[in-house]
């Protein structure tokens, strides 16, 4: 896979990517260092590898936590126009082992404000979000979805779109985690589909339930993890993908920032994968 090395910002404030040997050509650029979102387009997404070993005691650092039935899941996202006929693009799966979806999110496709939640294999209903725009590359949108064992919230933008009672018992067995796709066969790559289309800014998974309180804060400083700090509060941060350059990557693979060693792997497919300064 043949990732930018470097990023240069033009004249026309747009940032565009070249292999460091192009920069002679582009003497009126500036280099910089930092991107903040990683574009998928048609294939290309991140898996995450669940490295919980079956019918060993559980390991509370890997993606297995899920299964204590209590999380929390945010992600900033942009969109794109979407080719004819598509599937509902995922933002972020992970499966039961089998053929379900144990926890996930998709773009709905009617509805260019919409999202549809999945969890425990079952859809718990679509939500849209105010200030959404699916279709604009430009504009960026938050979605928290948490569980407590007993109630499913999901937010938008800030803003509480709804509720439900749900009792569900998690189990992501073996399940491997993407974000940009999903798979109809846990870890089965040719089972893959729904791919995204737009920008991934960062995602973040939660051993706990997020305060109601924190998700406007939340949106209007994407860039922070928490309101107040707390010597623990990072403790229950399962995984973080930020996709910046540098500080966050590591040639194709997808550094956790939570400590937890959950790291990603670019994969590219037939789609095309790029990264950009949009985003935070």
């Amino acid at each position: 896979m043949n990732l930018p090395v470097r990023a240069l910002v033009c004249p026309t404030g747009r940032r565009r990517h070249f292999l460091a040997t192009s920069l002679l050509a582009f003497m009126a650029c500036t280099e910089v260092e930092v991107v903040n979102s990683v574009e998928l387009s048609g294939g290309a997404y991140v898996q995450i590898t669940n490295r919980q070993v079956l019918d060993a005691p559980l390991d509370t650092t890997s993606l297995a936590a899920l299964n204590g039935d209590i999380f929390s899941l945010e992600i900033r996202a942009a969109g794109d126009t979407l080719p004819q006929d598509s599937e509902a693009p995922t933002l972020f799966m992970i499966g039961d082992g089998q053929d379900g979806s144990e926890i996930a999110i998709y773009r709905s496709t009617s509805d260019s404000t919409g999202v549809y939640v999945y969890l425990g294999d079952q859809p718990m209903r679509d939500y849209s979000i105010p200030g959404c725009d699916w279709n604009d590359p430009d504009v960026f949108t938050q979605v928290v979805i948490t569980y407590d064992s007993t109630t499913l919230n999901v937010y938008g933008n800030g803003e509480h779109l709804g509720s439900m009672s749900v009792a569900i018992d998690l189990n992501v067995a073996d399940s491997d985690a993407l974000i940009g796709a999903d798979w109809d066969m846990s870890n089965d790559p040719s089972s893959l589909g729904n791919f995204w289309y737009g920008a991934i800014d960062e995602v973040r998974l939660w051993t706990k339930v997020l305060p109601a309180g924190e998700m406007a804060f939340r949106y209007q400083n994407p860039d922070k993890l928490t309101r107040n700090y707390s010597p623990t509060g990072l403790d229950s941060l399962l995984g973080l993908w930020r996709f910046n350059d540098r500080e966050w990557r590591d040639g194709d693979t997808v550094l956790d920032g939570s400590g937890k060693g959950n790291d990603g792997v670019l994969r590219k497919g037939k789609g095309q994968l790029d990264f950009t300064d949009d985003g935070a």
